[in-house]
């Protein structure tokens, strides 16, 4: 084997475009604490194709803790989610819809010149 081209089976997996590798995840809260990922799930589909819910829990006791994140296939469903969703009533309380952790989502936004809610994000207290 003179060491040219890699196997096609030992070789990584090709470069996908940074858009692709990113998540388009989103922060749900002021949820009820009987709302279930289902539910997320049903009202967020209405937005755009749902990848996949996360609530989050208490570690020890295993509760709701009052908030989510949702994830969406395409980045400007994301992006309509926190538009429209946005004090959306939700099991009698209106949840609030901001940018996760997504920086990108922020920078897309601006790009698009699009009209968003306050990117103070509602998940990083210190």
């Amino acid at each position: 084997w003179s060491g040219g081209a890699a196997s096609v089976y030992g070789a990584p997996p090709p470069q996908q475009s940074n858009q692709q590798q990113q998540k388009h995840d989103i922060f749900v809260g002021n949820l009820a604490f009987n709302t279930t990922e289902d539910q997320l799930h049903q009202a967020f589909s209405e937005i755009g194709r749902v990848i996949k819910v996360r609530m989050v829990t208490d570690q020890e006791t295993g509760k709701p803790r009052g908030f989510a994140f949702v994830e969406f296939e395409d980045p400007q469903a994301a992006l309509s989610a926190i538009r429209n969703m946005n004090d959306y009533e939700l099991n009698g309380r209106r949840i609030r819809v901001n940018f996760s952790n997504s920086s990108h989502l922020e920078a897309l936004a601006d790009k698009l010149g699009m009209d968003m809610p306050s990117s103070s994000n509602p998940n990083t207290s210190s």
